[in-house]
């Protein structure tokens, strides 16, 4: 599949998404989280060999798409102490949107029959839920465990869907590391920016601790290094990878 035509799919995908989950009210009164074009190539490519009908999968691609959607919603719902809390309006759209999102996900899935996928899919969510309250509140004992939080915080749902379809583990590897990277290349940006990072109380916890850290920005640096380093490793290990698939590493790891 040559990239152009990759491209063109998912445009097609984010299309049924944005069209099926945007009625009028929250069209005008809530954007909701930005939908994550690297999740959708990943799941595009995880399903691409699996039999289905082009129709189906885009429905199941889309059916994934709400419940990372109506995930990422309710995560923007501020925490009972958060020191820039939300209005109560913005609040309200948020709980509203985050329940609208799932209930297309589940009226999808319903109508696919794929329960199994489903299950799949909600052990994504709560493993996805375990990691980012074990970053919160650094329920984590070493360097690897906290590795280990990260990845799943940013890719638990993907891998859950890729293992439904029998996608090979290096492959799922590889995807969740990219997912990661796109992650920690955004506290990067916004770190640089003057914006709080959320990574910032693993660094004063102690993790990853290297010599050469002088700070925060460095820490990260590094880490983000060294991820680069086994995305490379993997990206020659898997093989039929797309043309899309390798323009978006090659992209991110120029960052």
């Amino acid at each position: 599949m040559t990239y152009q035509r990759s491209r063109m799919q998912l445009k097609e995908v984010e299309q049924l998404v944005h069209e099926e989950t945007t009625n009028q009210f929250l069209q005008e009164q809530f954007s909701g989280p930005a939908k994550d074009k690297d999740q959708m190539l990943w799941l595009h490519e995880a399903v691409r060999g699996s039999g289905l009908s082009e129709t189906v999968r885009y429905r199941v691609i889309s059916a994934t798409l709400y419940v990372i959607q109506a995930h990422d919603t309710h995560d923007m719902i501020d925490e009972k102490n958060d020191p820039f809390p939300l209005a109560r309006q913005d609040r309200e759209l948020m709980v509203l949107a985050g329940d609208y999102y799932s209930a297309l996900y589940y009226r999808t899935m319903a109508e696919l029959g794929m329960t199994a996928l489903l299950a799949k899919l909600q052990k994504g969510v709560q493993e996805t839920n375990t990691a980012k309250t074990n970053l919160l509140e650094l329920h984590l004992a070493t360097d690897q465990a906290l590795f280990e939080a990260l990845r799943q915080a940013s890719s638990a749902i993907f891998e859950q869907f890729a293992r439904y379809f029998e996608c090979e583990e290096n492959f799922i590897e590889l995807a969740s590391k990219v997912l990661l990277l796109k992650q920690l290349l955004l506290e990067e940006k916004n770190s640089r920016a003057g914006h709080i990072s959320k990574l910032l109380p693993a660094y004063e916890h102690g993790y990853f601790a290297h010599s050469t850290s002088a700070g925060f920005d460095d820490w990260l640096f590094e880490i983000i290094a060294d991820l680069s380093q086994d995305i490379l490793r993997l990206k020659e290990e898997v093989t039929g990878l797309s043309d899309g698939q390798k323009a978006r590493i090659q992209e991110l790891l120029k960052r």
